[in-house]
């Protein structure tokens, strides 16, 4: 996903906001970094770059290694960060994201 300013040029990502998808992907569970790359519209090569910042950062762990897959979750460090800095009608709990449509009164 590219996003496109109003002179129809496009604007990066920034690190923080790759990394906060990539939490929120993982939010939902476990997960490779295929499917993550696949769930953020994110090149592997840059999801795999963020995952060991996140890694340093002990929001993320590996869950899972071998020659052949790597399968990724979130610490409760991870979650933490996720509810403080989400949207407020977004919840996380220890499997999933849940997103609450709430209409706003005026």
């Amino acid at each position: 996903m590219v996003l496109i300013n109003k002179n129809g040029n496009g604007l990066k990502r920034t690190f923080i906001e790759i990394r906060h998808h990539v939490l929120l992907s993982l939010a939902s569970g476990q997960k490779t970094l295929n499917q993550i790359s696949i769930d953020t519209n994110i090149n592997w090569r840059t999801v795999e770059r963020h995952l060991t910042y996140l890694i340093g950062k002990g929001w993320v762990r590996e869950a899972f290694s071998s020659a052949y897959v790597r399968i990724f979750e979130l610490t409760a460090f991870g979650k933490d960060y996720l509810t403080k800095n989400s949207a407020k009608h977004t919840k996380i709990t220890d499997n999933k994201i849940m997103r609450f449509n709430i209409e706003q009164r005026t």
